[in-house]
């Protein structure tokens, strides 16, 4: 079941997060203790966890700090021996990152706005953490400023561009011999992929987790784990059962290979694949029909949504069939003025400049 894989996921998680909180200072792990006790999601530990990391690797170059193992010290002896200048020192590093090119050399890059805003969320929840426990006396929490975030342009596909990438799938032009033979063994199971995101909208997390047993054919129906861990039935139209279909009755079993695998979504390598092999599927289909813009399978989950809106009008929908937590996160996305709307507002607007 879906469920197993997601929880083995959440275990391998788990263990990334406690090696980093081992390599921080001891009086650490009770923060993030406290974070899980709270349900926060393993993913999000772990993000928090390399932001404890880069900011106790940055303490630890510091002078009063350079010659002495930070690890047996109190929250005290650092959090309140720091003063707001080496606080901000630390919060301009945020400003770039280190990149390993292809060629395995170090480049610095400029961080993005959200994610120095995360780093600094974390940092401020940890002061809070330690203040709010006695631990430490001087919060420095409330001095440490998010940087503003812009609203980011929402990358939806209308009609046409749906069809150019689903056509994208079985466009074997430029290949040789060999790789069409290759390609033949995926077009099936990408082309299942594709309709089951534009068809319910789902995560590609939760897509790579669906096990072969999750799937319905009579009920037009699946089960799928939701991000947080519930389970959930998702349905599925006519077009999209017809290519799961056709994928799970053939392809799977010749991408198996004779090998067992509970998945649903085997990889060349004849096992269950990753969101990362997803995502760079979806590009390389993306980028051979032509489509100029950043194709993510979250902008076939958000054309999903925003098709369900524009058919439909129904917030309340749209935001259940996404299972989001809040429907104002789903209003702020989707009840935006569509494309052909904008379209349809413009040409209203040349009534303003009849004479009659």
């Amino acid at each position: 079941m879906a469920q197993q894989y997601q929880n083995d996921l959440q275990l391998s998680i788990d263990k990334k997060v406690n090696e980093i909180v081992k390599q921080l200072p001891d009086f650490c792990g009770k923060f993030f203790r406290d974070l899980k006790s709270k349900g926060m999601s393993e993913r999000t530990r772990l993000e928090y966890a390399y932001d404890m990391k880069r900011f106790f690797d940055f303490i630890s170059n510091q002078s009063g700090f350079k010659n002495v193992s930070i690890n047996g010290l109190k929250a005290s002896d650092i959090l309140d021996v720091l003063t707001f200048d080496d606080v901000q020192e630390y919060l301009d590093t945020l400003n770039t990152h280190t990149i390993i090119d292809r060629f395995g050399n170090e480049k610095e890059a400029i961080s993005s706005p959200s994610s120095r805003a995360r780093k600094i969320s974390s940092l401020r929840s940890f002061y809070r953490f330690y203040f709010r426990t006695s631990e430490i006396k001087n919060n420095l929490s409330d001095l440490m400023d998010l940087p503003k975030i812009p609203d980011k342009n929402i990358v939806t596909m209308d009609k046409d561009q749906v069809q150019r990438i689903l056509a994208a799938v079985s466009d074997t032009s430029g290949m040789s011999d060999s790789e069409i033979i290759r390609h033949s063994k995926i077009i099936k199971r990408d082309f299942a992929i594709l309709m089951l995101f534009f068809g319910t909208g789902i995560r590609v997390s939760e897509l790579v987790g669906i096990d072969i047993s999750d799937i319905d054919f009579y009920n037009a129906s699946l089960l799928i784990t939701r991000k947080g861990g519930d389970e959930d039935e998702v349905y599925f139209g006519s077009e999209v059962q017809q290519a799961l279909e056709d994928y799970a009755s053939s392809d799977r079993d010749v991408l198996l290979a004779g090998k067992d695998d509970p998945a649903l979504f085997i990889s060349m390598q004849h096992k269950r694949m990753t969101v990362r092999s997803v995502q760079l599927m979806i590009k390389g289909y993306a980028q051979k029909a032509g489509l100029n813009m950043k194709i993510t399978p979250h902008a076939l989950r958000r054309t999903f949504g925003t098709n369900l809106y524009e058919e439909t009008s129904d917030i309340y929908l749209v935001a259940d069939a996404l299972h989001h937590s809040s429907v104002e996160t789903t209003r702020k996305h989707y009840a935006s003025m569509s494309k052909d709307h904008k379209r349809i507002a413009a040409q209203k607007s040349s009534s303003l400049f009849n004479k009659d």
